[in-house]
């Protein structure tokens, strides 16, 4: 069989399910990456220089573009030597819709988000004026700018989802603002300095929080230092499914299991922020 890719939708996060099928016996790593109209080439998170277990491997793309051809590449290698490669073009439709905050580390905590504001992009320039004596202009140096710094303000109408934010804001993790490229801002990586989190309202027991994200652009952190966990845990399995044969009867793969999200689309995060009971 030969090599082959098989693209397809994975609406819960909006991820681009990538199969590679065909895998020779002598390949012992396989790399994926997605290359989009600009020419920029990126390698898909989870499947750079990724070991080969069989003769099939699925991986998940949680960054892919909205709205763009993306041409989607993968080579299997035996040691430096590429032994074979395919590609195949797909696009994530998704048009003038809300924005998502995407968890590079944990895809359970990624959520839709409402962006109130992001008004401003301040653009810092390490510069030198050097005021001559007897001479009206400085002589200046300067350097290229900095990437951006920004506040980014949204708003969410559940508790659950202000646990989300938490835990997403608050991982450590730079986070990836996905947005269509028809709202101005395409995918931007942002490292979080900072955040403050509002109740909209003054009653105690309304839900409604505005979070305000102190944030600064960051280059697209390295494929091989994080890498998407499944959604899905032990602890959830055994809760849901009484004996294997029925977990087997109603999952039927090990990547339909480790791949299927809690039915409550505002369930906890994997990882939750600190206890509020002690």
């Amino acid at each position: 069989m030969a090599l082959a890719l098989t693209l397809a939708l994975d609406p819960a996060r909006m991820a681009v399910r990538i199969q590679l099928d065909g895998i020779p016996a002598g390949a012992d790593t396989y790399t994926i990456e997605r290359k989009a109209p600009s020419g920029n080439v990126a390698a898909v998170r989870g499947a750079d220089g990724a070991v080969v277990t069989g003769a099939s491997a699925v991986v998940r793309d949680y960054e892919a573009p909205f709205d763009l051809d993306l041409v989607y590449t993968a080579w299997v290698y035996d040691g430096a030597t590429a032994l074979e490669t395919t590609s195949a073009p797909f696009r994530v439709e998704y048009g003038d819709c809300p924005a998502w905050l995407v968890d590079l580390a944990r895809p359970t905590n990624s959520l839709v988000v409402t962006i109130e504001s992001l008004r401003e992009l301040a653009f810092g320039v390490a510069a030198g004026v050097h005021r001559v004596l007897a001479r009206r202009a400085p002589v200046m140096t300067t350097l290229p700018a900095w990437t951006p710094t920004s506040e980014l303000v949204t708003v969410h109408r559940t508790l659950a989802e202000r646990d989300r934010m938490r835990a997403l804001l608050g991982s450590g993790y730079p986070v990836l603002l996905r947005t269509s490229p028809e709202q101005g801002i395409g995918n931007m990586y942002l490292g979080v300095a900072g955040f403050v989190e509002e109740r909209i309202f003054t009653l105690g027991d309304a839900d409604e929080r505005r979070f305000r994200t102190s944030v600064v652009q960051v280059e697209r952190p390295d494929p091989g230092v994080f890498v998407p966990t499944p959604p899905n845990t032990y602890a959830v399995v055994t809760a849901t499914y009484a004996t294997y044969a029925e977990m087997q009867a109603a999952v039927g793969t090990y990547d339909g299991l480790a791949y299927t999200y809690p039915d409550d689309p505002e369930a906890a995060p994997i990882t939750p922020w600190l206890p509020d009971d002690v």
